[in-house]
């Protein structure tokens, strides 16, 4: 429980503390930038990321250097820019000013950027404000600017929020990055605990610690809740974090024991796969546990549920066919409706945040890869193609982008891959242990 404490320190300071990002009026004739999207072979958009010009309180630069070492990484993740290395800039930013008119365009467009970011930074009792505008080089126009204020532990926030914002100017649609990633790993000794991080790799906190398996976790749309499956009192059972109340609900079962579980995007509901006498079958509960009713009654396996983002259609993997494949039906009741029919072991279906997909995994000659198929049925799309075993598939909140765990590199790390293109971009984890079962959250609000 004190692991839970802290894990809500965190993710409330962050939520409380950081103020929204104010939108910095525009100069006139500003408008949408176009940019190309990449695709594999594709050239990125060039972008430097200058430092930020330190108005007072940040002689050390502490506070501009974490935003602009996060913005880098965010924007390098994002699969849609190239950063140019800071040492090819030619300015110095505490010489030079931040606003339209204050510095020379042409030093970026002599280091070949389509684009700069420039800022400020200020520091002190009331904590920080920072401000952040993205430049179009070539038409020498402010594209997008940012007011962020909020405590010195909200600037690598304030980077993720500043970092959507680019996407969104670049796209029309938010990036992902002011989001969560909960995860199972043994980086920490042989034992597999619950972790969550920023998707840029910061603010890694152990939300489980005990000295067995906890696996599969998921997180209601807010972020608020976390479900995950523990062995922590020896026979298995699901678990309810709250980091909002602090506290946590263990949810077992009379009926047999609970092997699996997810939570509903409102965070009300619960579907959980309970296992007697040889079969598994699927049941809605609440957040307390008490029982709902039954939603499947075979004699074989059905488990991986997973709960489209409006509540209303459940996917899952069942084996009533002979083999495992993946299944929807609706949460208020009815026959299920098989969706897969190539590959004979489909299962960990996920819903895009659209609910209009499923992604899930399939096997092939003894690997699994990750696939997309539409939710309504039709034909599947292949997403990674042979390289390790590819599993667990989890959307980010825009839908742009697929985290999964892979086995390409030595241990099971974390990947992200663009939906679109399939072009696998990078690990999100470093590798020290094993690690598996990605659940991206929704964005974390204002």
């Amino acid at each position: 429980m004190k692991r839970i404490i802290q894990a809500c320190a965190v993710v409330c300071a962050i939520v409380l503390a950081a103020t929204a990002g104010r939108a910095v009026a525009q100069p006139a004739g500003a408008g949408p930038i176009t940019i190309t999207i990449a695709g594999p072979g594709s050239q990125l958009s060039a972008i430097a990321v200058s430092g930020l010009k330190n108005l007072g309180g940040d002689d050390d630069h502490r506070a501009g250097s974490a935003f602009v070492g996060t913005l880098r990484r965010d924007l390098e993740l994002s699969g849609y820019f190239r950063i140019i290395d800071p040492h090819a800039y030619i300015e110095d930013p505490q010489a030079s000013g931040f606003e339209l008119g204050q510095f020379n365009f042409t030093d970026w467009r002599s280091i070949n950027a389509d684009f700069v970011v420039k800022g400020s930074v200020s520091a002190g009792g009331a904590g920080v404000k920072l401000t952040a505008f993205l430049y179009d080089v070539a038409q020498q126009r402010r594209m997008m600017g940012k007011n962020y204020s909020g405590d010195a532990g909200d600037v690598q926030r304030m980077a993720r929020r500043f970092a959507d914002a680019i996407l969104e100017a670049a796209t029309g649609q938010r990036g992902p990055f002011d989001s969560k990633l909960a995860l199972v790993s043994t980086g920490g000794g042989r034992f597999k605990e619950i972790y969550t991080q920023s998707i840029d790799g910061q603010d890694l906190f152990k939300l489980t610690d005990n000295p067995t398996i906890n696996l599969f976790p998921s997180f209601d749309r807010s972020a608020r809740y976390v479900l995950y499956l523990s062995y922590k009192s020896m026979a298995p059972a699901l678990y309810l974090a709250d980091l909002k109340d602090q506290r946590e609900t263990k949810l077992d079962s009379p009926r047999g024991r609970v092997i699996g579980g997810t939570i509903s995007p409102d965070g009300e509901r619960i579907v959980a796969a309970i296992e007697r006498d040889g079969t598994t079958n699927l049941y809605l509960i609440t957040r307390e546990g008490a029982e709902i009713r039954q939603l499947t009654d075979t004699n074989g396996i059905n488990v991986s549920p997973a709960i489209s983002p409006d509540g209303g259609t459940l996917a899952f993997t069942s084996d009533r066919s002979g083999s495992p494949q993946i299944y929807v039906m609706n949460l208020a009741g009815g026959a299920p409706k098989r969706l897969t029919y190539s590959g004979d072991y489909n299962t960990t279906p996920a819903f895009s945040p659209k609910g209009d997909k499923l992604a899930y995994q399939s096997r092939n000659n003894g690997h699994f890869d990750i696939w997309t198929i539409p939710a309504a049925g039709g034909e599947p799309v292949q997403v990674t193609d042979g390289n390790g075993s590819n599993e667990y598939p989890s959307w980010s909140p825009d839908g742009r982008y697929l985290a999964f765990s892979s086995t390409r590199g030595h241990n099971s790390r974390i990947y992200i891959v663009m939906v679109g293109n399939r072009k696998i971009i990078s690990a999100l984890t470093e590798g020290n242990g094993n690690d598996s079962c990605p659940a991206w959250s929704g964005w974390l609000g204002d």
